[in-house]
């Protein structure tokens, strides 16, 4: 299961960086951020991330730290 989940997730992250779209990704074991991924996969190993929170500022994010990703929702108020 665990295979066909990283699987997934690399799929996904090539779309959401192919297409330049913000994204929501659920961490291991808890937690998410939001932001851009500005990489593919590298060194199987990690993807370059731009957070919302920090922009124009680049961190690893590494492949093992994401369960899922899907599309970001800003919120309206």
């Amino acid at each position: 299961m665990e295979k066909d989940n990283k699987k997934a997730v690399k799929q996904k992250a090539i779309f959401y960086w192919q297409e330049k779209l913000k994204c929501h990704i659920k961490k291991v074991p808890i937690g998410f951020i939001n932001g851009i991924i500005k990489s593919g996969l590298e060194n199987d190993a990690f993807y370059w991330f731009e957070d919302l929170r920090t922009p124009g500022k680049d961190e690893r994010l590494f492949l093992d730290e994401i369960f899922d990703i899907k599309d970001y929702e800003e919120k309206i108020e």
